[in-house]
């Protein structure tokens, strides 16, 4: 057995279950359970929340793609340009940008609006009913359109994923 092989496809099987769980977690458990509470609240857990995601999820991810890059080349069969264009040479490479495009969707996207989102004073956040303020509610809707957008990347790298392992 490649001892070397194994441990870099363990560690690429691991670390995406780890980002694609961490994501599937957030959007359809954490965020919705956060935003059932208080305003305050959820800027407290939300704002402790993302900053341990910032710095755990994206290097996790960086690490699922240069793994990924690692398994098809170094120990798989893309060897050459040429073996792009096969049938699995051109899953790996649609796996690939898929990847690549949902980590940063995720940067370039989803945590600057997020950021914008937390920019929101708290004070014009809600109105005096204690119901959100229209920028807010506009906000969170860029969010939750931005979270689920990602889910379509996630879908195409996980079926890239399966495709492969049928050598297809």
């Amino acid at each position: 057995m490649d001892w070397l092989l194994f441990i870099v496809q363990w560690l690429h099987v691991f670390l995406g279950i780890f980002w694609f769980g961490a994501v599937l977690y957030s959007d359809f458990i954490l965020i919705p359970a956060v935003v059932s509470l208080p305003l305050r609240s959820q800027r407290e857990i939300g704002g402790a929340v993302g900053q341990r995601a910032a710095r755990i999820i994206m290097p996790v991810a960086g690490l699922v793609i240069l793994l990924g890059i690692l398994r098809g080349t170094v120990f798989g069969p893309i060897k050459s340009l040429d073996a792009l264009t096969t049938t699995y040479g051109l899953t790996w490479l649609i796996a690939l940008i898929a990847a690549s495009a949902t980590f940063l969707w995720g940067k370039r996207v989803i945590v600057p609006a997020i950021d914008r989102m937390n920019e929101i004073r708290l004070e014009d956040a809600e109105r005096p009913d204690g119901t959100p303020a229209p920028e807010l509610v506009a906000a969170i809707d860029r969010v939750k359109r931005a979270t689920m957008l990602e889910l379509i990347g996630f879908f195409v790298i996980f079926t890239a994923m399966i495709l492969m392992r049928f050598g297809l």
